[in-house]
């Protein structure tokens, strides 16, 4: 292969997480709780799919009681 090499057009990624800190810095403390909820409720929706894949004939109250153990960290 001959000729310059590509030039990439992806950002680096000290480049995002420098984005994302200053990005964070101009959040006031309720924005990144909420923020912070947020990403919590998408994981909990996350393993309840995972559990209700893994348990296919689990019934929602099983698939409660799954979860609840996971989130006390005995699952």
């Amino acid at each position: 292969m001959t000729g310059h090499p590509r030039r990439s057009t992806l950002v680096p990624m000290d480049a995002l997480l420098a984005h994302d800190c200053e990005h964070a810095r101009q959040l006031d403390p309720a924005e990144k709780l909420q923020q912070a909820l947020d990403v919590m409720r998408a994981g909990i929706r996350l393993k309840r799919s995972s559990l209700r894949r893994q348990f296919p004939e689990a019934t929602e109250t099983e698939v409660d009681h799954r979860l609840a153990e996971w989130l006390r960290g005995d699952g």
